[in-house]
């Protein structure tokens, strides 16, 4: 186990120097060079939690692994990082280099092995629980980076066709079944979709199920979006930050409610683009 803890902390260090230097060089390319830089902090904290995960193994025979690196994976990896880097050295780096050193990087088995670093500690050591989520997070941001991008269908595809490690809960609050239906159908690829008529039927629903994002309408019977809200707030303050609203209803005092309570929300019609943007940016907070 030490020795991969220790691969590891270099592999995700060496990752995190590289994207914030090649997001250095991208800065004519605003959009490329903030989602490099969101990956550099995220590289940064992962390297932090295996760092942790060296501390707690310290010199503990009870961690022995039964797997372990293999070399020509490594190899692999390691070969990806030293093209990308020799060409930043050199000024002869492109955009489609660094995709492609991410691809091959990022989605082969360097981050199983993060996951069996982290599965194997989690019990009994809390800040190893929720790696899961934040390794999905971290795929689903590159997979959304290229779904952005043209030239890269191909890859895209092949990504989106590997085994998700996590999915997120995401409750669709609308009285309109068409509504209900289109939202799922953009959604659903991702996460699992829970639906609810009213404010009164989702109110329920939160007790029984964890929702990472809550995606509601304005004006629905029984009970409202905005009064849902309040009574959901109420009962569980930390799921404030997880609502969206998605209503046609605009008039000022719903819109002052929104801002005053720094609330996210979408007008009817919105694009797929926006909907599923908004969505992911409240599940990866």
């Amino acid at each position: 186990m030490k020795e991969i803890v220790k691969w590891l902390i270099e592999s995700e260090e060496r990752a995190f120097k590289l994207y914030e230097k090649t997001a250095g060089i991208f800065l004519d390319d605003e959009e490329f060079a903030e989602f490099l830089l969101h990956l550099s902090r995220e590289e940064k904290r992962h390297g932090e939690l295996m760092k942790r995960a060296s501390e707690v193994i310290g010199d503990r025979s009870d961690y022995s692994s039964l797997v372990y690196i293999d070399d020509k994976m490594k190899q692999g990896i390691e070969d990806y990082f030293s093209l990308c880097e020799k060409k930043i050295d050199t000024k002869e780096i492109i955009k489609g280099d660094v995709i492609a050193c991410i691809i091959a990087t990022e989605f082969s088995e360097w981050n199983t092995l993060f996951l069996f670093v982290s599965n194997t500690l989690k019990h009994g050591h809390e800040e190893f629980n929720s790696t899961l989520p934040k390794i999905q997070h971290h795929m689903r941001r590159i997979e959304q980076f290229l779904e952005s991008q043209t030239g890269f269908g191909e890859q895209l595809q092949k990504l989106k066709n590997l085994p998700k490690i996590w999915e997120e809960k995401i409750l669709v609050v609308d009285d309109e079944p068409v509504i209900v239906d289109m939202l799922v159908a953009i959604l659903e690829e991702d996460d699992t979709i829970h639906s609810a008529s009213n404010g009164k039927d989702a109110l329920r629903k939160l007790d029984d199920e964890h929702y990472s994002a809550i995606v509601s309408d304005v004006d629905m019977p029984l009970m409202n979006g905005i009064e849902f809200y309040k009574k959901a707030v109420e009962k569980y303050p930390n799921i404030r930050d997880r609502f969206l609203f998605f209503t046609g209803s605009f008039d000022l005092e719903v819109l002052d409610f929104f801002k005053q309570n720094k609330i996210k929300y979408l007008p009817k019609p919105s694009s797929i683009t926006d909907i599923k943007k908004a969505v992911f940016e409240i599940i990866s907070r």
